[in-house]
């Protein structure tokens, strides 16, 4: 297998993933035609990917010796998970490389033939989607680099205006000095952080905007991956709720133009048989998608819920001010990432479970009996409802549900303890 593969100019202006593979583009996962020298773009994201898992083991250094601190160790163990889970994307991706590019690539050539449409229904359809698409993108990049560079900006201030003093800490029963707080909390080999300060915040810098950079853009691209899957079954839908006017009404070669233009029953059944040949490409699509992506979102189903519910206990011991209002947007980013997946998963089983629905609104009774057995042939086969796991764990807003709150649940239990 290659080290990389460069995907065709073309791609990275796909109206549906461009935004996406401008970020992936920038870390250096994708590389596109247009790029010179290769190979320096693949290095570039593989040095990013190195040093923030370098990065990501010395924040658990700094978590495993603050055991026994609820206050220090919820200060550290949010962004500790949320990198853990960001590094695990990533070896998933290098391992994966070749399957994620060509479920790209594949995705921008049936994209453009869906757009090469003449049914204007599904052209509005189209449209929908992507301007959807690209708002939620815009919103939780809004949402999570404001919560980033505030996190930046908060801890340089502070670095002018703080004074050490000294501090007992009743686990170890010492006394230490005070630092002015960090970015991010770590392990660094400095007996003297304070003398150090600048030197800390700079890798702490660094490692927050590889951070700020891959977070956003690879879970707002793995969404999008999934509206894709969800434009393919209202589109579909359409389709079975409107087959005689695709076919009588003219629009069959709209559609499929390799198809000559026949009004008889026969081009009913035609156009119903490649109707669910398209059914089965979209399921296969659907489970390629979550065997790509049940193992990370497995691992936030178990770490999500202590994500959350460190933030909500730090943010019961912080002053209200600039740093509440960075837990508040922590929380929402967080909330947001599984709200994404779990909510589209969720559409994604819908819009499915309505194929048949969609098919028994039309006007099939109206035709002889081999097209009515045809018709309900379609309707038993789509009645398997298409559903996104990962490990035991359904993708539904319920289970969404359930992770919030356990994640309540396990803050009143950290308070309980704490107090």
């Amino acid at each position: 297998m290659p080290m990389y593969r460069v995907l065709d100019k073309k791609v990275q202006d796909n109206p549906l993933l461009g935004m996406h593979l401008f970020g992936m583009r920038i870390f250096g996962l994708y590389i596109f035609g247009s790029q010179s020298v290769p190979f320096l773009h693949w290095f570039r994201g593989l040095f990013f990917s190195i040093t923030f898992t370098i990065f990501n083991v010395t924040q658990h250094v700094d978590l495993i010796s603050l055991w026994g601190n609820v206050d220090e160790m919820t200060t550290n163990a949010a962004t500790t998970l949320l990198f853990t889970t960001t590094v695990f994307r990533l070896v998933n991706f290098f391992r994966n490389r070749e399957t994620y590019t060509n479920i790209v690539a594949r995705l921008d050539d049936m994209l453009s033939q869906l757009m090469d449409t003449e049914v204007p229904e599904e052209r509005d359809i189209i449209e929908k989607n992507l301007k959807y698409t690209r708002t939620l993108t815009l919103g939780f990049w809004t949402i999570a680099l404001t919560t980033g560079n505030l996190m930046c900006v908060q801890s340089f201030i502070l670095s002018f205006l703080y004074e050490p003093h000294d501090v007992y800490d009743p686990v170890t029963n010492t006394t230490q000095t005070s630092f002015p707080p960090v970015i991010l909390r770590s392990w660094f080999p400095f007996d003297d952080q304070w003398e150090h300060f600048y030197t800390v915040y700079f890798v702490q810098f660094y490692n927050m905007w590889v951070g700020m950079i891959i977070v956003p853009c690879w879970h707002s691209f793995m969404v999008a991956l999934m509206v894709f899957a969800i434009l393919r079954l209202q589109i579909l839908n359409h389709q079975f709720q409107h087959v005689e006017v695709y076919v009588l009404g003219g629009m069959y070669n709209a559609k499929r133009s390799n198809v000559e233009r026949q009004q008889s029953p026969k081009n009913l059944l035609n156009f119903l048989a490649e109707s669910v040949v398209e059914q089965v490409k979209i399921r296969e699509y659907v489970k390629q998608l979550e065997k790509l992506i049940s193992g990370s979102i497995f691992l936030d189903f178990v770490v999500f819920s202590v994500l959350l519910c460190a933030l909500l206990f730090q943010g019961t011991h912080v002053k209200f001010g600039v740093e509440s209002i960075i837990i508040v947007c922590y929380i929402t980013t967080m909330i947001v990432i599984l709200w994404m997946y779990y909510w589209h998963a969720n559409e994604i089983s819908l819009h499915s479970e309505k194929l048949a629905i969609s098919l028994y609104k039309s006007n099939w009774y109206e035709h002889d009996v081999i097209y009515q057995k045809a018709v309900l042939q379609c309707m038993v086969g789509s009645n398997r409802l298409m559903k996104m796991q990962a490990g035991f764990v359904v993708m539904t807003l319920h289970s969404f549900l359930k992770i919030l709150q356990a994640s309540y649940s396990y803050f009143t239990l950290l308070t309980q303890v704490a107090n």
